[in-house]
């Protein structure tokens, strides 16, 4: 009998990875607990959603990458969370909808809004499908000079093929963010630092894009990486931005600053520790 020692080796590589891999998703930092207010939502947002293929998952547990870890989710992970969600009977809305919530100052109990940034080609590919199977809509943040993009920040975005059929499916809605200024300067958004004309600039070109190309009437913004100065609310106004939203872990109350609406970043640790654990979904 021939051995083929390629093979073994190959097939030792993915046990062991399989092994490292059951014990590290075992394995979750010290819980964290999330505030609970009655009058309250969450708004949980996605950057990126993971294949569950082994050479995936050896990578990602391979890798040191700090942000992968912080902005991905495996794809059986996202359909785990958006089956406990909706088991614990969580009141899905759009993005129109926790608005008109939070300017009414009343949010169903256990209101969750679905959100992602970016908009890179695996929320097409993993994400949609199983927001499609549990008929759960979402928004999309979208960098609008960028679509199409490939190896953006070692993303490949979305064409505008892609976000038009997601917007035919019903499920969907697309708001920007901004159209050119997702940049990270050392440890600053670029968007930050930018003066009140160009910055009202871009976001016009990026309202412009998301009324001529998706039919989107626009009026929000995700700020990336969730920075935001006080100065640049000016630009926001000019732009007829009126709603902005951060990056925190913090449910949304109809009293928060509509230019600091906080989300909750999710990622494989994330939901385990922050939202499985919220109180607002014990109060049956």
């Amino acid at each position: 009998m021939t051995i083929n020692i390629k093979k073994i080796y190959v097939l030792l590589i993915i046990v062991v990875s399989i092994i490292v891999i059951s014990t590290k998703e075992k394995t979750y930092a010290k819980a964290k607990e999330l505030k609970f207010e009655e009058n309250s939502a969450l708004a949980l947002n996605y950057h990126r959603i993971r294949s569950d293929d082994i050479l995936e998952k050896i990578l990602f547990y391979g890798s040191n990458s700090k942000e992968l870890k912080m902005y991905s989710v495996s794809e059986q992970n996202f359909e785990k969370q958006i089956k406990w969600l909706k088991s614990h009977h969580a009141h899905f809305l759009t993005e129109k909808e926790f608005l008109h919530y939070k300017e009414k100052g009343k949010f169903p109990k256990r209101s969750v809004w679905i959100n992602f940034d970016d908009m890179d080609t695996s929320i097409y590919e993993h994400a949609h499908p199983i927001l499609k199977k549990y008929n759960v809509p979402a928004t999309g943040f979208v960098i609008t000079d960028r679509v199409g993009t490939k190896n953006f920040h070692n993303l490949n975005l979305l064409s505008l093929t892609q976000l038009s059929a997601m917007k035919k499916s019903g499920l969907w809605e697309f708001r920007s963010h901004t159209s050119n200024l997702h940049q990270f300067n050392k440890n600053t958004s670029a968007m930050t630092e930018t003066n009140t004309f160009n910055l009202s600039k871009d976001i016009k070109q990026s309202n412009d894009y998301l009324k001529k190309h998706l039919s989107e009437k626009n009026h929000s913004l995700a700020y990336p990486y969730g920075q935001i100065s006080d100065q640049n609310i000016k630009a926001f106004k000019q732009a007829d931005i009126k709603y902005g939203y951060t990056l925190e872990d913090s449910a949304v109350t109809p009293k928060d600053n509509n230019y600091y609406i906080p989300r909750i970043l999710i990622n494989d640790d994330a939901f385990d520790e922050l939202i499985r654990n919220w109180k607002g979904f014990n109060d049956e």
